[in-house]
């Protein structure tokens, strides 16, 4: 398989950003004063998932995205510990320290590093991203990255992926690019509609969406050399 440069989502692709994020929203709250639970997460999470695709579709402004997620949370379990504004600072200050990557991708990444120009490519928050790879010591390993808060566009925007593509000298023809992501929605079907070949993380085996089809499904980032060797 000739690919020559893998882009690599990040969260839930080589960190662990749903163990993180359960950790940092507990932590915010007692922080503050008070108790999270498995009732408050759920509900955070629904939240938290509809802002987010409201921010890739290009409704909502990633600065207003940061403190909307809380105000809504609060409104929902009717309990407001701290302003959204402060209470969204905290919690991502927390996700710095909270954050882990999966076991095996450091060693994954430096095995790859010498073959392919690697990147990350990133639907996050620019006082978050590039924190959490320096004190995680895996931002070494990669070529670009690209942070959709720092660039004002996000997956699957076809404007994100144009920044992507550019963003090494002499890239590749497209179909030696993987895109290598978690999302059906933004890191596939962008990846997909840009021309770049695509690699679903996909662990839990869930089915495809209709007319989103990925190249390659894995159930890890770290089982990608065994796809590449192919």
């Amino acid at each position: 398989m000739q690919f020559k440069w893998l882009m690599f989502d990040a969260d839930n692709t080589l960190l662990d950003f749903s163990g993180a994020s359960k950790q940092s929203l507990w932590q915010t709250f007692e922080d503050n004063g008070h108790a999270c639970n498995a009732e408050i997460y759920a509900i955070y999470k629904k939240v938290n998932g509809q802002i987010w695709s409201d921010f890739e579709q290009g409704k909502i402004t990633a600065e207003a995205l940061r403190p909307k997620r809380f105000a809504e949370l609060f409104k929902a379990i009717d309990l407001y510990p701290a302003s959204p504004e402060n209470f969204s600072k905290a919690y991502l200050e927390n996700l710095i320290y909270k954050s882990e990557i999966y076991d095996g991708v450091k060693g994954i990444l430096k095995k790859l590093k010498p073959e392919y120009h690697l990147s990350i490519i990133t639907n996050g928050l620019k006082e978050v991203q590039r924190p959490r790879l320096r004190r995680l010591d895996i931002d070494q390993y990669f070529d670009s990255i690209i942070v959709s808060d720092e660039v004002g566009v996000a997956k699957p925007d076809k404007a994100y992926f144009d920044i992507a593509y550019s963003s090494i000298e002499n890239p590749p023809p497209k179909e030696q690019v993987l895109v290598i992501g978690d999302s059906l929605k933004s890191d596939i079907l962008g990846g997909l509609n840009y021309g770049f070949k695509t690699c679903w993380i996909n662990p839990n085996q869930l089915p495809v969406i209709e007319g989103i089809e990925p190249d390659y499904q894995l159930k890890s980032a770290i089982d990608i050399v065994e796809l590449l060797i192919k």
